[in-house]
């Protein structure tokens, strides 16, 4: 798929509407979602993509801003011409479709974060840890490299959000262990994650037991149950 000068590649599979877009985590790709996306092909049409500069998507020149990722995660969904899709957003890609639904809800059938990320969830780790997280990405830079100011403004973008979510469907799933962060922030983090969900008109929180944060991993056969029951609310509320 084509984006201005650059190429945005993108895996399509299956059929059904409406369809379902997955955003994977971050410095991850399409093949983040290689054990969910067949699970779900014998129900649904189901894209992935690998966002700017990784797996087989071209850099963009410049900063990897959010604008730019949500501009592309905007492309793919449209790029469907399906009309309102399902969005699944594991970690740092739940940011990022959160991002888009605030500011195309007309895009959105419904919702799947993957043990998204959040904007206070930073606060539950001792300040040490906290500096600490700091040093490793600057040391070892994610896709954004390094760029704090353009995560910084999309964490102020959700906390200014003056409508957390549309009236759509939207699961929020947890993963129980912490491992190895402390068992504290993993308590934090969850109960920040059950907010959202309570923030939703129909949202639904899970706590995915005997799972760490790569729940696409340890637990495909839930994400895609999850995301098949939001697609099939998604069709009765449409009819």
């Amino acid at each position: 798929m084509g984006h201005g000068d650059r190429v945005v590649r993108r895996v399509v599979v299956g059929a059904g509407e409406p369809a379902v877009v997955l955003e994977a985590g971050m410095n991850c790709g399409a093949a983040s979602w290689e054990r969910i996306m067949p699970l779900l092909a014998p129900h649904a049409r189901v894209a992935a993509y690998d966002r700017a500069g990784l797996g087989g998507s071209a850099p963009a020149p410049g900063l990897a801003v959010i604008d730019r990722q949500v501009n592309d995660l905007t492309s793919v969904i449209t790029g469907l011409a399906a009309g309102p899709c399902v969005l699944a957003g594991h970690s740092w890609g739940g940011i990022l479709v959160q991002l888009l639904t605030f500011r195309r809800p007309d895009l959105v059938a419904g919702l799947v974060l993957v043990d998204p990320g959040h904007e206070e969830m930073e606060a539950g780790l001792p300040l040490a840890l906290q500096w600490g997280w700091r040093i490793v990405r600057a040391v070892h830079p994610d896709e954004l490299h390094g760029d704090v100011t353009a995560a910084d403004a999309a964490l102020r973008e959700l906390r200014a959000a003056a409508r957390p979510f549309p009236d759509v469907p939207v699961v929020v799933l947890s993963a129980a262990r912490s491992f190895p962060l402390p068992r504290r922030f993993r308590a934090h983090w969850t109960g920040l994650q059950a907010g959202l969900a309570a923030a939703a008109p129909q949202g639904h929180h899970i706590v995915v037991d005997g799972t760490g944060h790569n729940i696409p991993t340890h637990r495909p056969d839930v994400v895609a149950d999850a995301i098949l029951a939001v697609a099939a609310q998604a069709r009765v509320s449409s009819g």
